[in-house]
């Protein structure tokens, strides 16, 4: 088997790092680790110590979503770049295995995702998050698929994914100017250019979510952030509004088929700060930094 790469930022990550690392250790492909860290407190630095990890570090004003990715794709010694998060954690022996086999099953696939599962004491929204939007079924995503699957096309997570580093070298690696979204930025590029994206369900990670309703809030400002400061590459993909409707209803059906009627009211209050705080996100250029701090998840963005 041939080498890949993987590239995880890192900050704070005490309290997965341990388990991370051990199952890193344990897959069946062999790679390189490349850790990016930003200043973490003294819990991480311990495991790094003690775990014996060689860890490139950088200082947390300078971290940014698609920056620092891209500093790990300049390090990344080989040609296939696997994307982590310090919380994702590999369910099998063979998960990122399973995803680089997705990726190399198809010339035009030039990059692939994983499975989100929840963890086991993620609350039910989270669970519902993730069992919605990471489905139990594979599926290549073409510009083709644009008409029914609308922005879905390019949804894709660096939570845990793989590229074809020739690939994303081709469409500049990752926006530096982006809050979030550098991931799904990309995938749009790619399908544009006639590329596809897979996503395997087969290749699964533990890596789930209990946002309150006023991370809700804040993390839906950030993602109306990006769909305004991506809406030239976004274009073409239909609205975001049409698929936030669509997941409402699998809310609904979910709470209604396991029992959980009694939690429609908090549903009802999360998809109105979900709402509220996206379409305060699309007109930021309208509010002032200072509040733009206050309720973005990202507040160093907002420099």
């Amino acid at each position: 088997m041939k080498m890949v790469s993987v590239i995880i930022p890192t900050y704070n990550a005490s309290a997965f790092l341990p388990v991370l690392l051990r199952r890193l250790r344990e897959q069946t492909l062999p790679h390189e680790l490349i850790l990016i860290d930003s200043e973490s407190d003294e819990a991480t630095q311990s495991i790094f110590s003690n775990e014996k990890v060689e860890v490139i570090r950088i200082k947390k004003s300078e971290f940014n979503h698609g920056t620092t990715r891209n500093l790990g794709l300049e390090l990344a010694t080989y040609d296939t770049v696997i994307f982590m998060t310090q919380d994702a954690l590999p369910a099998f022996p063979d998960t990122l295995k399973r995803l680089v086999d997705m990726l190399n099953s198809r010339s035009d696939i030039a990059m692939a995702y994983g499975r989100q599962l929840p963890y086991p004491e993620t609350g039910v929204f989270g669970r519902i998050a993730r069992l919605t939007n990471y489905p139990p079924t594979s599926i290549i995503k073409t510009r083709a698929l644009i008409p029914t699957m609308g922005i879905k096309t390019c949804s894709c997570s660096n939570s845990f994914a793989v590229y074809k580093k020739a690939d994303l070298l081709s469409v500049g690696g990752f926006p530096t100017d982006t809050i979030l979204g550098e991931d799904v930025s990309v995938a749009a590029r790619f399908i544009l250019q006639g590329k596809a994206i897979a996503y395997c369900a087969e290749a699964e990670v533990y890596h789930s979510h209990d946002y309150t309703v006023t991370e809700e809030f804040k993390r839906y400002f950030d993602i109306g952030v990006f769909h305004q400061e991506q809406r030239v590459v976004l274009s073409e993909f239909t609205q975001a509004e049409s698929e936030g409707l669509k997941y409402v209803i699998q809310e609904w059906r979910y709470l209604s088929q396991n029992g959980s009627l009694a939690l429609l009211p908090a549903q009802l209050l999360r998809t109105t700060a979900k709402y509220l705080g996206y379409r305060l996100g699309s007109w930021e250029e309208y509010v002032p930094k200072s509040l733009k701090r206050r309720i973005s998840m990202h507040s160093s963005f907002w420099k």
